[in-house]
């Protein structure tokens, strides 16, 4: 699970010749020392380029180069030739010596820079007859699918990178970009605070967080994703739940039926009720199987005897025709005050959703007054808690309050809050009343139309040749045929969603068990050590460092954060919170060298043992403090750290600083990084 560095080169092409730096790595401590202005942060951002990972620094698609790269190059005569092309080549190697060779353009004619041109081998050697393979970087799907550099480069260091939350959907990759940051510190920004600067454009909620459990290894990562899986599984069940209970209801209506019992959200086994239709009869709502037996029994009298001639029943039909009459006026009176009770149910839901709305902005005013108050002003706190009602805002005198002044505006705020809540349970309760007399009008209309019917059908008995059989009769077999037919196939297909409640029931008790299993978080005691490593070698470093801002004890890595504190506060250069600017970059050398000693000790850790400092002596830190961090790092390098140390120190006074520390000195003759090609 490791990435150390083998070889870099950098070349600009000019009209005057090309311009080249090439450099092999050891492993272990590689040391660039060389003045201001060389070039040396152009090298080590090269190393990243190579590697596609500009994308920690920011979301721009711009290289991260200057002009000798990019427009106009300088030669050591003086003379200045137009860039024509440039191009970055980088060779990594992994624990199993596997070698990997990444070219990529930074100015290009015809190359995009997205382009990665691929060379792998089993040794350093066989890259020379490897085949070249096409890749792409900085596109969608270049961390997930095959021909993605990342994709490929994660494989390489046998990363299995995780999913994560995120901000706009369910789960995320962890980038490579937004775990590097934890293993380089470039020279701009990267020491402006203790914390790394991470990426934020990837969307990845609690970045820093996420990356360094990874790197860690810690299991707090795979609880997450373990929750994460089972929180899509219950949202899969709920959709699925949702969408068997839209179905039933949806059935029910078919036959101006509506459900009951049936929970709209999903339930467990034992909370779950089976699904009741029922349908409007007499003026009740009755069990629709109470009304098929009904029906049935009426269909079975009129079947057992022969059709009547129309004459032979003139009287019979003369009392059905007056009864459905009846029927139809007392049907249209019942539809009539069903849809002047809908109307004024919605007009109360709509009443109600006016109020909230009303709620909202006022709830916000008051906000707004607490937050000024906080801030010392005393502006219209008065206007409200001498003679301004806070809810309507109309003018008080002492008979509109008991105690003659308006509530504060803390009580103002709970009043609202408290009022909103009793607005939303008014309002939902409300809404099912709609849905009910939407439902009772429905099964009303269908059954106002089916008395019109039977009017019309008798009517025309009562007018036609009294030799044909019954019409009323005829018709009042086939309907109920019909209708029994069509309410028994909502009933079984009912029967079967069932079924499906059933399996969806079981499943969800199945995801609430197995939520319940993972525990409430709390860190495993391999995870506990982890941290409790990480804490001992942080301190024991900034003792070593020299801090004195802070008395190293009362420093502590935040386990909910995981970056250092003070007294529960995030620490950064402040000069009311007494912590010096070189201070600060003191705890951050050891908040990145004891990052990797802690990933080296965790069973799971993830490292790619690779650091990279760019300057690291901001702020003129003090010799002695240097030099500690510097043999600190040969420790680390000793344990299979590659670290990439770039500096402008003096030649003499690093001399003494690295006295005594194995180390592998880069090239760096001449006046800039790039020199031309001989």
């Amino acid at each position: 699970m490791t990435l150390k560095i083998a070889d870099l080169e950098i070349c600009s092409r000019t009209e005057l010749g090309t311009l080249r730096y090439f450099a092999r790595f050891q492993d272990g401590l590689n040391v660039l020392a060389a003045p201001n202005s060389f070039g040396k942060s152009t090298l080590l951002q090269a190393i990243i380029y190579g590697l596609g990972l500009e994308g920690m620094f920011s979301s721009s698609r711009k290289a991260p180069f200057g002009p000798a790269l990019l427009s106009v190059a300088d030669f050591p005569n003086k003379q200045r030739a137009r860039v024509r092309e440039s191009w970055v080549t980088v060779t990594v190697k992994n624990e199993d010596d596997r070698h990997l060779r990444s070219k990529r353009f930074i100015l290009g004619d015809t190359v995009d820079t997205s382009l990665v041109q691929t060379w792998q081998g089993s040794s350093y050697e066989a890259l020379e007859s490897a085949r070249q393979t096409d890749m792409f970087v900085r596109q969608p799907g270049a961390a997930a699918r095959e021909l993605g550099f990342h994709h490929e480069l994660a494989n390489f260091m046998k990363w299995d990178l995780p999913k994560v939350p995120g901000f706009n959907t369910a789960e995320v990759p962890l980038y490579l970009e937004a775990i590097f940051p934890l293993f380089y510190v470039e020279q701009k920004s990267g020491w402006s605070g203790v914390a790394p600067r991470m990426p934020t454009y990837l969307r990845i909620r609690d970045v820093l967080r996420r990356s360094v459990e990874f790197t860690l290894g810690l299991s707090t990562l795979q609880r997450l994703r373990a929750q994460a899986a089972l929180k899509a599984e219950e949202e899969e069940i709920k959709t699925s739940w949702t969408n068997a209970y839209r179905r039933a209801h949806e059935a029910a209506a078919a036959v101006q039926g509506r459900i009951s019992l049936v929970s709209e959200n999903p339930v467990t086994p034992a909370r779950r009720q089976p699904i009741v239709i029922e349908g409007l009869a007499d003026g009740r709502w009755l069990p629709l199987e109470t009304i098929l037996r009904s029906w049935r029994g009426r269909l079975n009298e009129l079947e057992s005897h022969e059709v009547a001639s129309a004459g032979s029943r003139t009287p019979e039909a003369r009392a059905e025709l007056e009864s459905a009459e009846n029927e139809v006026h007392k049907l249209g009176a019942s539809l009539r005050l069903i849809n002047e009770r809908l109307g004024l149910t919605q007009n109360d839901v709509d009443i109600l959703a006016s109020r909230l709305a009303a709620l909202d902005v006022e709830r916000q005013r008051f906000a707004d007054m607490r937050k000024l108050r906080t801030l010392g002003s005393e502006l219209g706190i008065s206007t409200v808690s001498r003679d301004t009602c806070p809810t309507c805002g109309q003018e008080l005198d002492g008979r509109e309050v008991a105690t003659g002044v308006a509530a504060s505006l803390d009580t103002s705020l709970a009043e609202v809050e408290a009022e909103k809540e009793t607005l939303i349970s008014v309002q939902n309760a409300a809404s099912q009343k709609v849905d009910l007399l939407e439902s009772e009008r429905r099964a009303t209309e269908a059954l106002l139309d089916d008395a019109r019917q039977r009017v019309r059908v008798l009517r025309d008995e009562l007018s036609g040749p009294s030799n044909v059989p019954s019409r009323a009769q005829v018709r009042e077999q086939v309907r109920l045929s019909n209708t029994i037919e069509q309410n028994q196939r909502i009933l079984d297909f009912l029967n079967q969603l069932e079924e499906v409640f059933d399996e969806l029931a079981e499943k969800w008790q199945d995801v609430r068990d197995r939520l319940r299993d993972l525990g409430d978080g709390s860190m495993s005691p391999d995870d506990q050590q982890t941290l409790k490593n990480w804490q001992r070698s942080f301190r024991q470093q900034v003792t070593d460092y020299g801090l004195r801002s802070i008395p190293p004890a009362e420093l502590s890595i935040d386990t909910e954060t995981l970056v250092p504190v003070n007294d529960g506060m995030e620490l950064a250069f402040d000069l009311t919170m007494a912590i010096s600017a070189s201070d600060m970059i003191r705890t951050k050398w050891a908040y990145y060298v004891s990052l990797f000693e802690a990933s080296k000790e965790s069973k799971h850790g993830h490292h790619a043992d690779l650091l990279i400092f760019d300057e690291p002596r901001q702020h003129e830190t003090d010799r002695g403090s240097l030099a500690a961090f510097v043999r600190r790092l040969s420790v680390g390098a000793a344990s299979g750290c590659q670290v990439i140390y770039a500096t402008s120190e003096d030649r003499r006074e690093l001399e003494e600083v690295l006295a005594g520390v194995p180390c592998h000195i880069l090239p760096a003759q001449g006046q800039h990084l790039l020199m031309p090609m001989s």
